[in-house]
């Protein structure tokens, strides 16, 4: 269990997440069949990129914040875990907006499409939507795990810390033998010829 929490499943878990939305959004989610009597395009399709813009941004945002999740420091951790909250909820409602209502998210699209300011013809909705709210799910379980777990991941100490350099151990003996070879060389005198 203890693996499964750990920062890297976690950044997976929230990188599967984003990979998911993204192929959602590549996909069709909705045609329009319009009577072609009335307009020259029979059938709009629309891409869940068209339908729901946000959730290639809300991709983006948690795929960098579970890369970065693997170098993030403490108070990092939290505020991806709250990114990653806000784009989970995101996806989701852009899923179910879609799934609720087909007509208004492709309003836009018809429109220009047809010329037309009504909703005309017949809407068909696909399985994609669906994977948009999982993917969503998916983002949003990834923050509350960081909430929950991550207090207990050990932090990434830097050698440029100031208190890493404080409690730096520096072995007398070798320091003074490198003060020494340098004042020798210094002097002239060539320090690998003494015997140690």
């Amino acid at each position: 269990m203890k693996k499964l929490t750990s920062a890297r499943y976690l950044a997976m878990l929230g990188v599967l997440g984003a990979l998911l939305g993204f192929w959602s959004a590549t996909r069709t989610w909705i045609t329009v069949d319009v009577p072609a009597s009335s307009v020259q395009i029979p059938r709009i399709v629309i891409d869940g990129a068209t339908a729901a813009a946000s959730v290639t941004a809300v991709c983006v945002v948690v795929l960098a914040g579970s890369l970065a999740l693997l170098i993030a420091g403490k108070i990092s951790r939290y505020i991806i875990a709250a990114l990653s909250l806000l784009a989970g909820v995101a996806a989701i409602a852009a899923g179910a907006s879609a799934l609720g209502d087909p007509q208004a998210v492709a309003a836009t699209a018809v429109a220009e499409a047809t010329g037309l300011t009504h909703n005309v013809g017949e809407y068909t909705l696909t399985a994609w939507p669906v994977l948009a709210i999982v993917a969503g799910a998916l983002m949003a379980l990834q923050a509350l795990l960081i909430f929950v777990f991550a207090r207990r991941w050990p932090t990434k100490a830097s050698k440029y810390d100031r208190q890493v350099a404080k409690n730096a151990q520096v072995n007398k003996d070798d320091s003074s033998r490198s003060i020494a070879n340098w004042e020798q060389l210094s002097a002239g005198e060539d320090p690998t010829t003494e015997a140690k």
